[in-house]
């Protein structure tokens, strides 16, 4: 058994991104699932852990080798961290396992659609790899997105595994069989009838992708050349008459908001064309040691800004330390290179006051916030009906770690109805759709500028209007199912728990 479920946990790897065998997703569970059926409690508790830490492993293993110029106690930390996480991320699929073995396999779609929530919460959540995403190269199918968000696809995947299962155990396989094509045909037809609509052009823009290696030091002399390559980029792509240019995450390398020569600068290239700039950068507060991870919106004659966004949702260990300012003990983890980031709170809403276009108002995702759809939900909330994700990917190399990276952030603009910009150091920057269709996919580690256009935001969605209602129900019918679980129980007479 071990080594067919380490065959699943090897081959639902390879149904996400870079690799196109997506399909596998529809199987890998089946092994799983016959475990859970078989086995006792103890048993189907050991096998899930190790299937889903397998899985992790398979699918996550490049964390291992991230670029990343830290002192050498903080990558013996990081690799330590990354192990962790594999177990942590197993005890999910075991515990998944486990309550499926209690109320019947039936349960499975919503008990891992709850787990997948759960995921996402708290200071270390880590939503990568959900089964969901699995779906993104399949157009139509991820509509079903724009209901019930990425908890739903994964839903719907697990659904497919629970009716394979069922058609190789149970006699009735004609009806399973039935049942199955009839869960394809659904949500095919329903991403085909919502595609028909061509939403129409908003936007002119122009994409920065620097390609500023990781490596770069913050010594004088790197810095001065690194802005002087982002006034000629911007300079290059102020000739093309955009409405907008993107810089990515960190891209001025100082503190953008306290340089005003630089400012200056930026405002003499952009004002002449009536050209709104966007980029991240550092920001500090000289009063106290506070760091932020930030972006900022120069618009063309006005001085200053309007509006700053101060990164939400920081990655942990890297850019914070969980819990560090409420768990004394964790702060000793804290490195020199790294949780010195102070996390922002405001939800900030750009605006692009004089380009003359229905989608002018965008919410900012900075790395990571791109994989969180309860983060991404509460901007479009506020009224933002395009989203720029900003990122610096250079970390992850040339590992399938940007690919998949770049696939979670996409699935936000179908959940949502918005488009989505994504703007890379090092790549893939590119621009989607409100059907999650792309465009303009730039290279891994190339200096490049893509000029592309954005279309208009959809009515708000389903999913953007009410969120993870499917979740609150999940939980609803699980612990009703629960409930009436432990009733029957109890009316069991004594030789049924003497002879089970």
């Amino acid at each position: 058994m071990l080594i067919l479920l380490s065959i699943s946990a090897f081959a639902l790897s390879f149904a996400f991104a870079p690799f196109g065998v997506r399909f596998l997703a529809y199987f890998a569970f089946v092994p799983l699932l016959l475990i859970i059926n078989k086995y006792s409690y103890k048993k189907v508790f050991g096998y899930a852990f190790v299937f889903g830490s397998l899985f992790a492993l398979f699918h996550l293993w490049w964390l291992y080798f991230l670029i990343v110029p830290v002192e050498l106690t903080t990558k013996i930390l990081l690799i330590l961290g990354v192990t962790v996480l594999f177990a942590y991320l197993g005890l999910y699929t075991a515990v998944f396992a486990v309550i499926t073995k209690y109320l019947g396999i039936i349960f499975a779609p919503l008990i891992w659609a709850i787990f997948e929530f759960l995921r996402t919460k708290s200071e270390i959540g880590f939503p990568w790899g959900l089964i969901g995403y699995t779906q993104t190269a399949y157009i139509p199918i991820v509509q079903l997105a724009s209901i019930f968000g990425v908890y739903g696809l994964s839903a719907w995947v697990l659904w497919i595994n629970v009716l394979l299962y069922w058609i190789i155990v149970k006699k009735n396989k004609l009806t399973y069989s039935i049942i199955l094509l009839i869960s394809f045909i659904l949500p095919i037809t329903y991403g085909l009838v919502r595609i028909k609509t061509n939403p129409v052009t908003a936007l002119k823009v122009a994409i920065v992708q620097p390609n500023v290696s990781p490596f770069a030091k913050g010594d004088y002399e790197s810095r001065s050349r690194l802005i002087n390559q982002f006034i000629s980029l911007t300079k290059q792509a102020i000739a093309a008459k955009p409405d907008l240019i993107v810089f990515p995450e960190t891209a001025t390398i100082v503190d953008i908001t306290r340089d005003q020569t630089l400012q200056d600068t930026i405002h003499a290239i952009i004002d002449s064309t009536q050209t709104y700039l966007f980029t991240g950068t550092p920001l500090f507060e000289i009063n106290q040691p506070i760091y932020y991870n930030g972006a900022v919106l120069f618009e063309p004659n006005y001085p200053g800004f309007r509006s700053i966004y101060r990164k939400i949702h920081l990655v942990p260990f890297s850019e914070k330390i969980p819990y560090a300012d409420k768990v004394a003990l964790f702060r000793k983890i804290e490195t020199n290179d790294m949780g010195n980031c102070t996390p922002g709170k405001e939800y900030t809403v750009f605006n692009l006051k004089s380009v003359d276009a229905k989608t002018k108002r965008f919410g900012c995702l900075i790395c990571f916030e791109s994989i969180f759809p309860d983060l991404t939900r509460e901007f479009t909330k506020r009224g933002a009906d395009l989203l720029i994700n900003i990122t610096n990917d250079g970390w992850f190399g040339k590992t399938p770690g940007p690919y998949q990276h770049c696939e979670l952030a996409i699935l936000r603009s179908v959940e949502n109805g918005v488009p989505l910009i994504r703007c890379a150091n090092n790549g893939i920057s590119l621009i989607a759709d409100v059907y999650a269709r792309t465009k303009y996919h730039t290279k891994l580690f190339t200096e490049t500028i893509v000029l592309g256009t954005v279309t208009e935001s959809l009515p708000p969605t389903f999913y953007r209007k009410y969120g993870d209602v499917l979740i609150y129900l999940s939980i609803i019918v699980i612990v009703i199912a629960l409930i009436v679980r432990l009733f029957k129980k109890s009316e069991l007479p004594p030789k049924y728990y003497k002879y089970r």
